[in-house]
């Protein structure tokens, strides 16, 4: 029994310590050894049980432990039979090397002395042989570096003389190197013959260690941390659990356990008999088959992957990522399940139906005490007698409790789950804050499945066609308090991404809501009487007493509507002409825009005036309609497909389809044509249209389909005439159509699916191109005719399938009328799901990356914005200023409404809710598929938060928009933005050129000697005078860019002269087309100019030369915006014309808008430079500092949220902006970014920036320099089981000045709070007596608690109370408690010593009863201490001291029967006269 208690005292004793971080070392041959129970000298014991479960006995032989459990392995150890550098430091022992002298080991930098001159330098030099480059005999330098792939797979280390330096050797006379050259290194035995070279030798580990053994250890400590670590001798061997990949079952023939590849290595370097390199190979091969390695085996390795293969090692092919996602960061918890999800209306929105059998088996933990004692004994009881026995808790063991034990107070028992339990729900994945909600468990007799009301839904973007919930039952009293108060359905009415509500009516009970608001929807008594009974309200008065065909009355269903509404509850929604007044519906319109999601929705204002009660109307809500519903009755059949049973309308209206369709085609080929491809067609300059005026409808569906632009313009036209065929939908669908009933009432379905399934599909376009083209005409004969075509023309097969189209096609059929087999073809291709596949994880990457910059952000109680790593102040103030966001309001102001975060609460993780808000908008993005005519949402957020590329050589675009004072002449921005076009656009001479020849032409010069090869270069005249050229100015460029290739760019042309004169070589059918430019080449007198110079030399650099615009200027597009309206236009249509002008960075320019600033010199009018600027954020900070990149970063995300649908708080917004531009600069949403953030607030992080990216990496780089990480982060604290410094664990620092206050006896340190919270100049502005000075909660008695609420409100008034009033709201209970809480209080504190606050709130309380309080009180009372009575020196009593320093003894008896005497007066005397008979009253 003793030894168990020292045991049990010992073990207490080693759990009390704190983690508080980690430290990065690479273990050296001492920490191998320590570290192993085993040393391994055979192939059989890398597998042995001793080194832990599994193994083949089933019992661990180091630990005697049974179970997987109760043992989590042994190291064990492989000794080396040589010392090998450690692969980790290869390169730093490569880099040491080359910084010294092989020879004397100094370092190259001190080798030489200060001198007056060069000849001193040299005189002064000192060192070896090796050193002095300048003596005669001459020892070249030489470089170490490590081995290649091929040789020792990048193990080993080699040294060699460069081809540079062996010629200079040559030049000095020598044929070779000196026969001592390579006496620096010793003679090995491990070096191998075959590896020795005279200009290179592969150096063995031996040798390494003996070059480094004289260098000076402060200088290999600059490079390597810990010196030891460099060489090894011992390897260790991870435990069994580390390697198994899979346990075979018992039955099965095969080998029971299966082991990783890096088992096998380890084998062969228990096995190994070779050389050092070869081993230090095969320790390089087991580490990079690390489960945190990411390095994927090359193809060249082909042993491996076969093993691989052979064992399928899913392990072993897991990226780094993928195991410190799983194993690492993974928690496990038996307290969970997994159900799919049904929708049950009869629940409560905050309830969730659970199983009777699943939650039988889900346990919660509930500790024993006076207040729960009989129900769980019940439990206890009801359970022995099913199970014969439980199993409980007992001072931190298990027991088991039969039916002759009892439980006692204290214990932990385990008891199902119950009505009433709180659990945690969520639905992967969580992409929002709100995706985890805590219900309150509703347990059912049903099977299988769990249920929730169809009303909450929305929050987990789910329904019920197979979902799953996934469900986490709380264990502790705090985790429970936690769910209740932060994640529970009432807590979370305000959706955080957007400031709305997060609940509204949907799926039958909006299209009810829809419904019952009509006119002639009408009430019977009946129907009245059997919906009351699930209204709040009772029913008005009958809106119609008597009418003629009536014969009682009826109420209307508006009336029924405001039966739902308090009684004064006031709304009013414009925008659908929505009254209510005092709880009663006095107008309405046909839409349901405002019992959904639009601004200012119903359920806003109800949450706004009835928070807690919004949950309540939601469930009545839904009770009263579908129980209409029901009695109205609603069905769906195929019939509502047809849209009119009447067989003219649907004729009627097919035909309009018809003649819409045709006009949509006719509109698209009319758009087809304004582009400039058709430009020829439509001036008839083209032999064919000459004589055929007549519009190809198949050649012209071939080129739309080529090509982007005319696909684009074709789809923009028809979406424009397709809007009207769609409006048909409400002229023939008949009122009682339940689809068009429920798409209007917004609870299912949409228009396109409706006009899709009922009237045509429409258009229909592929989103990625496919290697065929469609048909106009969408049969199959037109498929047939087409394919045939395409044979029958004299066109290579191969080349016709190479090409690439934007399959485009129009189905004028319906789902009802029927598909033909190629219309239903054309709509397979076109769907959805082929759409996005290539960017289907980009949301879950963008939402990843985000929640790493962005989690560790929270709220701190100064009011800023602070990263928990290194406390770095990100923004000065979150949420401060309320209000609705507007175009004219100031953007640094964090303006919002309905925001997530409440007032002064500190510790909000407001960083994961915003990444939580902008991942939703990137999820939703999904359902706007990528295109290749459209820029996508997806693609537009994803490239506004990398921030773009700093690459100094990556190419820019820049936005220029043009000055208003273009707007007043007529086609002013068309002609001022041709103007720019022209003036920056380059232009290449060969772009120019029609065709280019050589031309043998001897030619004679006195002055100079001309090349024989002439170069005549045909230019194209109509383009010449389009981009308003001139002969003399292509000359000239030619000429510049010459003289630029020579000084600039040294590319070695020879002097050329040219001209511009009449060629005989220009046919005479292009003479008129084209002019002639010639380039003739001077020659020296002693030199020759080759044709093949002049053709692969010449005529190619004469091709680039830029004749036109500037040279780092690419592209120049004219483009329309339509975010702006141009001020004081003419024009109808909002927006502008801009230009995108492509900047290249091939030229190494920083700052490329200064550039373009410069070229635009001679347009500076007619660009609008306050609008204009770079599109790069980067560059935009460059040129306009930080704080405007800050606005226009966030002005382009709102766009780029905008765009995906999604509305998102601006505090979400703005803090983003701050996180991503927290260093000064706008940091990438990549690993490099964080890096970046960490170096910039000195903070050192590996295992966060490991669970990031490149997790091997991270913690090799962390180990070489003996990082320590202090765990600052939430997900690092999270993974190493410490509660985060967010949220409920965030903390605080008290601060206390102890200037001018001495302490000569133990303060309470909450009166000390106390006193200095209060200065003297506030109690001199407003005194208050401290005895109706409000405390907090967590001090308040018993009876305090009874005066709270409105009689604790009204204490500064309570003299003039009446004694009827307390009589009211205290009881005897209430005044029996507080005679308890005196007697304890006198009886706890020492004689002298004062009271606690808490005690004194209830003494001060109390002493309002004394019949002589006020003589008591005198000037006020200042403390209160414990003493003993001036009278009886036995018996204790309270002594107040005032503020002047004089004292008073009350008893609190007398306070007791004050009270006794207000609030039941019959118990007054009884209890007077009982202690006067004990003389202490």
């Amino acid at each position: 029994m003793a030894s168990m208690e020292s045991d049990s005292s010992e073990e207490q004793e080693n759990s009390t310590a704190f983690l508080t971080g980690i430290k990065f070392h690479v273990s050296n041959d001492a920490d191998n050894e320590n570290m192993s129970i085993l040393e391994i000298t055979a192939p059989s014991e890398v597998s042995d049980p001793r080194l832990g479960f599994p193994n083949f006995s089933n019992h661990c032989t180091t630990c005697d432990a049974r179970d997987m459990k109760q043992c989590e392995g042994h190291f064990g150890v492989i000794k080396f039979p040589y010392t090998i550098l450690h692969p980790f430091f290869l390169s730093e022992v490569v880099h040491i090397l080359n910084k010294i002298c092989p020879g004397c080991k100094s370092i190259r930098k001190d080798l030489w002395m200060k001198g007056a001159n060069s000849i001193a330098r040299l005189l002064e030099t000192k060192g070896c042989k090796y050193c002095v480059g300048n003596s005669i005999e001459w020892y070249p330098p030489m470089r170490f570096k490590i081995t290649s792939k091929e040789l020792f797979r990048k193990s080993a280390i080699m040294v060699e003389v460069s081809e540079n330096s062996l010629m200079k050797v040559r030049k000095r006379g020598r044929q070779a190197l000196p026969a001592d050259y390579w006496d620096f290194i010793p003679k090995d035995q491990q070096q191998e013959e075959g590896f020795v070279k005279p200009g290179r030798r592969v150096l063995s580990h031996a040798q390494v260690r003996h070059l480094l053994k004289d260098v000076n250890p402060e200088f290999i400590k600059k490079f390597i941390s810990e010196a030891d670590s460099i060489f090894l001798n011992f390897f260790p061997v991870t435990p069994n659990s580390h390697r198994v990949t899979e346990i075979m079952h018992t039955s099965s023939n095969a080998q029971r356990l299966i082991f990783d590849e890096r088992t096998r290595v380890y084998k062969k370097l228990v096995d190994f008999r070779g050389l050092a390199n070869e081993l230090s190979s095969h320790v390089l091969e087991c580490l990079k088959i690390s489960k945190l390695h990411v390095e994927k085996p090359s193809t060249e390795d082909s042993a491996l992957i076969a093993a691989l293969k052979k064992n399928k090692d899913s392990a072993s092919n897991m990226s780094g990522l993928r195991y410190m996602k799983d194993v690492i960061l993974g928690k496990r918890n038996d307290h969970c399940f997994r159900m799919v999800l049904t929708g049950n209306p009869n629940l409560k929105l905050s309830e969730i139906g659970i199983p009777c059998h699943v939650a039988e088996k889900l346990q919660i933990a509930e500790q024993l005490n006076r207040w729960n004692e009989e129900r769980l004994k019940t439990c206890c009881n009801l359970r022995i007698l099913e199970k014969g026995e439980i199993r409980i808790r007992r001072e931190g063991k298990l027991v088991r409790i039969r039916h002759n034990e009892k439980v006692q107070v204290g214990d932990t028992i385990y008891r199902p789950l119950n009505d009433g339990d709180t659990v945690l729900i969520n639905r992967p994945p969580s992409i929002h804050q709100h995706s985890l909600i805590a219900l309150s468990v509703k347990v059912l007799p049903v099977n299988s499945v769990v249920s929730i009301n169809p009303l909450i839904c929305s929050p987990f973007r789910g329904d019920f066609d197979g979902d799953c919930l996934h469900g986490y039952v709380p264990q502790s009293i705090n985790t429970r308090v936690e769910l209740s108060e932060l994640v529970s359905l009432d807590r979370q009415l305000i959706n955080g991404q957007s400031g709305r509500n997060l609940l509204s009516l949907s799926h039958d009970s909006l299209t009810a809501a829809y419904l019952v608001k009509e006119d002639g929807v009408l009430l019977n008594l009946f129907q009245m009487q059997q919906l009351e009974m699930f209204c709040p309200n009772h029913s008005p008065l009958p809106a119609i007493v008597k009418a003629p065909l009536l014969s009682n009355p009826v109420w209307t269903g508006k009336q029924l509507f405001s039966m739902l509404f308090p009684p004064e509850f006031d709304y009013v929604f414009a925008p659908s002409g929505v009254v209510i007044h005092n709880g009663d519906l006095i107008c309405s319109s046909e839409g349901s825009s405002w019992l959904r999601d639009a601004d200012g929705n119903l359920f806003q204002s109800l949450i706004k005036h009835y928070q807690g009660k919004v949950l309540d109307f939601l469930h009545a809500a839904q009770e009263v309609l579908c129980e209409w519903l029901s009695m109205r009755g609603l069905s769906v059949s195929l019939l509502d497909l047809y849209l009119s049973p009447d067989t003219d309308s649907q004729k009627n209206m097919m035909d309009e389809i018809f003649y819409g369709l045709q006009e949509a085609e006719q509109t698209c080929n009319f758009k087809q044509l304004m582009v400039d491809s058709c430009q020829d067609f439509l001036a008839g300059n083209d032999e064919e249209t000459n004589r055929f005026m007549v519009l190809d409808v198949e050649q012209m569906c071939y080129e739309k389909q080529r090509s982007a632009a005319l696909s684009q313009a074709s789809v923009d036209s028809f979406k424009q005439v397709f809007r009207d065929i769609q409006n048909l939908l409400y002229k023939y669908a008949n009122k009682d159509n339940s689809l068009f009933t429920m798409f209007k009432a917004g609870s299912k379905g949409n228009l396109l699916k409706l006009v899709q399934h009922s009237m045509c599909l429409g258009l229909q376009h592929s989103l990625v191109p496919l290697s065929f083209r469609f048909p106009h005409q969408l049969s199959c004969a037109a498929w047939n005719n087409q394919k045939s075509h395409i044979l029958t023309q004299k066109v290579d097969d191969t080349d016709e399938s190479a090409k690439k189209y934007i399959p485009y096609a129009v189905v004028e059929s319906s789902f009802v009328k029927g598909l033909n087999p190629l219309e239903c073809f054309v709509h397979s291709v076109t769907t959805r799901d082929t759409s996005f596949s290539d960017n289907a994880d980009l949301p879950g990457t963008l939402s990843r990356r985000l929640m790493f910059f962005m989690r560790d952000l929270c709220a701190a109680y100064d009011g800023t914005v602070r990263n928990a790593y290194g406390d770095q102040v990100v923004q000065f103030c979150y949420n401060i200023d309320k209000g609705t966001f507007s175009p004219t309001s100031c953007p640094d102001k964090l303006v919002s409404q309905g925001s997530s975060l409440p007032d002064g609460i500190g510790g909000q993780p407001v960083g994961s809710l915003s990444a939580c808000a902008i991942s939703e908008a990137a999820y939703s993005a999904l359902d706007q598929p990528i295109s290749l005519l459209e820029s996508s949402p997806l693609l537009n957020l994803k490239r506004v938060l990398e921030c773009g590329s700093k690459r100094s050589n990556a190419d820019q675009t820049m936005s220029l928009f043009l000055s208003g004072k273009l707007v007043r002449r007529r086609h002013g921005q068309e002609y001022g933005a041709l103007e720019v076009k022209n003036h920056l656009e380059r232009l290449i001479f060969k772009d120019i050129v029609s065709t280019v020849s050589i031309i043998f032409s001897p030619q004679m010069s006195s002055e100079n000697r001309f090349s024989p090869w002439v170069c005549h270069f045909h230019v194209f005249k109509d383009i010449v005078t389009r981009r308003r050229l001139t002969v003399h100015s292509i000359i000239d460029a030619l000429h510049m860019h010459c003289t630029n290739a020579k000084r600039l760019w040294k590319i070695n042309l020879p002097d050329m002269q040219v001209t511009s004169k009449a060629c005989s070589v220009i046919d005479m059918e292009n003479e008129d087309d084209t002019f002639c430019i010639t380039v003739t080449i001077v020659e020296c007198k002693t030199s020759r100019i080759e044709l093949d110079v002049i053709q692969d030399m010449v005529i190619p650099s004469l091709l680039e030369a830029v004749v036109k615009g500037f040279p780092e200027i690419k592209k120049v597009e004219i483009l329309w915006n339509e975010d702006f309206r141009v001020p004081n236009s003419h024009k109808p249509a909002p927006g502008e014309l801009y230009l995108r002008v492509s900047v290249s960075g091939d030229f190494g320019i920083t700052k490329l808008w200064s550039v373009l600033m410069n070229d635009c010199l001679q347009l500076m009018d007619i660009i609008d430079w306050t609008r204009s600027h770079p599109d790069n954020i980067n560059q935009f900070c460059l040129a306009f500092g930080i704080d405007a990149g800050w606005r226009f970063f966030l002005n382009n995300m709102k766009s780029a949220i905008s765009d995906t649908g999604k509305s998102i708080l601006n505090e979400h917004l703005h803090l983003a902006a701050n996180c991503l531009s927290a260093t000064g600069e706008f940091v990438g949403l990549n690993s490099k970014g964080l890096k970046q953030q960490r170096e910039h607030a000195f903070v050192s992080s590996p295992f966060m920036q490991a669970c990031f990216s490149n997790p091997s990496a991270c913690f090799v780089k962390a180990a070489k320099t003996g990082v320590a990480d202090n765990l600052q982060g939430t997900i690092d604290l999270l993974a190493w089981g410490r509660v985060p410094r967010i949220g409920t664990g965030g903390q605080f620092d008290i601060v206390y000045s102890m200037k001018d206050e001495e302490l000569a006896e133990p303060v309470d340190v909450y009166k000390l709070l106390g006193d200095s919270i209060n200065s003297k100049k506030q109690d001199i502005e407003f005194e208050v007596p401290k005895v109706f000075n409000p405390t907090s909660e967590k001090h308040s008695s018993p009876f305090k608690g009874a005066l709270r609420d409105s009689v604790f409100d009204e204490w500064k008034k309570i003299e003039t109370k009446t004694r009827s009033l307390l009589r009211g709201r205290l009881t005897l209970n209430d005044v029996q408690r507080l005679e308890r809480n005196l007697k304890n209080i006198l009886r706890k504190y020492p004689i002298d010593h004062r009271v606690s606050e808490a005690d004194w709130d209830t003494l001060m309380m109390a002493l309002y009863f004394h019949p002589h309080r006020v003589e008591k009180i005198g000037s006020g009372a200042k403390e209160i201490k414990v003493g003993h009575h001036p009278d009886h020196a036995d018996s204790r009593c309270f002594f107040l001291v005032r503020t002047d320093e004089t004292t008073v003894d009350f008893s609190y008896r007398k306070c007791v029967v004050g009270a006794l005497e207000i609030i039941a007066p019959c118990r007054a005397q009884s209890y007077k006269s009982k202690w006067l008979q004990h003389g202490s009253l």
